[in-house]
């Protein structure tokens, strides 16, 4: 579904405010430049620009809204992705909002929307994750037992652990054996964002 030309508008504040002050707005100052007094309006107008690819947003922070750049290839056969931030392979921990892309090999996608998330901590290396490395995620809502996925835990919380549904909880199972298993019994409080299609490493001589 197009955009309309409302959605475009916004979108297009979003990036005059981006470049003018290194930060995007915020839903409040957003909805008073368009004179909508209601949040959930600009909340609608935003997962519409979403859905389509334009933007990403970062639940729980105040200017988490980060233009997806569109730039389609190097000439490698690679293209950009925005680089979201930090995310932990260890105990869960807020991930960190960037303004960043990286450019990443077209096989690493997967379709629709892609991020990049680097990584901080060692409760992945048995699945060769280690502290520093960027992985390449695919955006999506739901995931099969035994995937890579990054979940945000308790609404403010991000991890990357394999996802396995039990009877009756999910398990978030790290591969270190000194790090523990994240058991949830309550569906509501974790909230899958992506799944890990591979990673980025850059060796330093």
């Amino acid at each position: 579904m197009p955009v309309t030309a409302k959605q475009r508008r916004v979108f297009e504040f979003i990036r005059r405010v981006i470049d003018s002050n290194q930060e995007p707005p915020t839903i409040a100052e957003i909805g008073r430049h368009f004179d909508m007094r209601s949040s959930a309006s600009v909340h609608a107008v935003l997962t519409a620009l979403e859905r389509e690819g334009l933007i990403k947003r970062t639940p729980n922070v105040s200017r988490g809204i980060q233009i997806v750049q569109q730039s389609e290839s190097n000439g490698e056969g690679n293209s950009e992705v925005p680089l979201l931030g930090t995310v932990a392979a260890g105990q869960p921990i807020e991930a960190i909002l960037t303004h960043d892309t990286i450019s990443v090999p077209k096989d690493l996608q997967g379709r629709g929307r892609n991020f990049a998330l680097r990584v901080r901590g060692d409760s992945m290396v048995g699945e060769n994750i280690e502290d520093g490395d960027i992985i390449i995620v695919a955006s999506q809502r739901t995931a099969e037992n035994g995937q890579l996925v990054i979940a945000r835990v308790d609404n403010d919380n991000a991890t990357v652990k394999k996802f396995y549904l039990e009877s009756g909880f999910i398990r978030l199972e790290p591969a270190n054996p000194q790090f523990e298993t994240i058991r949830i019994h309550t569906p509501e409080s974790i909230e899958i964002q992506g799944v890990v299609r591979g990673l980025i490493r850059k060796y330093v001589a």
